[in-house]
């Protein structure tokens, strides 16, 4: 028994379909107008998925979090114990696309730096202004 293997490529995605030829043929007819059905390949691309594109916006995302949790440092919100449930649901106010990785991050960095201290254990962590 034959197969065959076909690539699709439409704006939406890529769509393949693989078996006996029987079965690809009858199932081309969904993404294809009869006429539109070529065996032979389109000169100049290359079969396969289009590729990734990196995205630039992660950058910019940990700046805005680093600065959430720097004016919280400034206006006096690490003066208490904090768990960081508490800072995330502060963060997550004003800059919403911030991560839960990303925050705690920042917060271990400024730990870091001598910024925060933190006290505690696993869930019990607290962080709060180094003196």
């Amino acid at each position: 028994m034959t197969t065959a293997r076909v690539l699709i490529d439409l704006q939406e995605g890529v769509i393949e379909l693989e078996g006996p030829v029987e079965f690809v043929e009858k199932h081309m007819g969904r993404f294809l107008l009869d006429d539109a059905v070529t065996a032979e390949p389109l000169p100049g691309r290359k079969a396969g998925r289009p590729a990734k594109t990196a995205t630039a916006g992660r950058k910019k995302k940990k700046d805005t979090c680093g600065e959430v949790i720097d004016s919280l440092y400034d206006s006096g919100f690490f003066k208490r114990a904090r768990g960081f449930g508490v800072i995330k649901q502060q963060v997550l106010k004003t800059a919403p696309e911030c991560s839960d990785n990303l925050i705690r991050k920042t917060v271990k960095e400024a730990v870091a730096g001598g910024k925060l201290t933190q006290s505690g254990i696993g869930r019990g962590m607290k962080y709060t202004r180094a003196q």
